[in-house]
């Protein structure tokens, strides 16, 4: 790990005291309920429209303006589209491979459904592996782990390539979750953190 200003450190520790005592020492009810309904989904339950709804949901993660997929998804129509959404998901838990790379093939739209990108598949992520992959749903810019990391510790994450996304998006969770520390629940009720203590610095 980079080597950290200790007064960085402990402006960052004092926040996450205010927050576990005070702010919200508990995680978010729903998203664990949530998590639950999409693991089965993803293993093959469900219905088309399920697929649709992760995709359009704010519940543990908001993926932002879906308006390209859903575009994609009435284009293919119901069907067609949640099987495109299906071999992403399939291809991102359970490819050859790495995750990393697996990843980044999918943002880079080798397969799947047009739309269902970064922000999607991280939350994919989320759902499947609650206790590591934080609900940043971005790596790059002011909201995304980049920015996060750089204003709470002063870190300097590299800029995404193509060929980079999907390992940086990984390495760059797993960073984070280890510089939140101890004490939070869930990786989500860690993230609440992170975007909290955000905009405190």
């Amino acid at each position: 790990m980079t080597l950290l200003d200790p007064l960085v450190v402990a402006q960052a520790e004092v926040l996450k005291v205010e927050f576990l005592t005070s702010v919200r020492p508990e995680p978010d009810p729903r998203v664990t309920a949530y998590w639950e309904r999409y693991q089965q989904v993803f293993a093959g339950g469900g219905e088309p429209q399920d697929l649709k709804d992760f995709a359009n949901s704010p519940v543990g993660g908001s993926p932002g303006n879906m308006s390209v997929f859903n575009q994609a998804w009435n284009e293919l129509g119901a069907e067609a589209a949640a099987a495109a959404v299906r071999d992403s998901v399939d291809y991102l838990l359970s490819g050859p491979g790495v995750l990393e790379d697996r990843l980044t093939d999918l943002i880079r739209g080798r397969r799947g459904i047009n739309g269902f990108r970064e922000a999607l598949l991280t939350k994919v992520l989320c759902v499947m592996y609650p206790d590591r992959f934080l609900t940043l749903l971005k790596y790059a810019g002011p909201l995304g782990k980049q920015g996060i990391a750089h204003r709470l510790w002063r870190i300097e994450l590299p800029d995404p390539t193509a060929s980079t996304i999907g390992e940086l998006i990984v390495e760059s969770n797993d960073l984070l979750l280890e510089l939140a520390g101890e004490g939070f629940e869930t990786a989500q009720h860690a993230s609440s953190f992170l975007w909290w203590a955000r905009d405190r610095v």
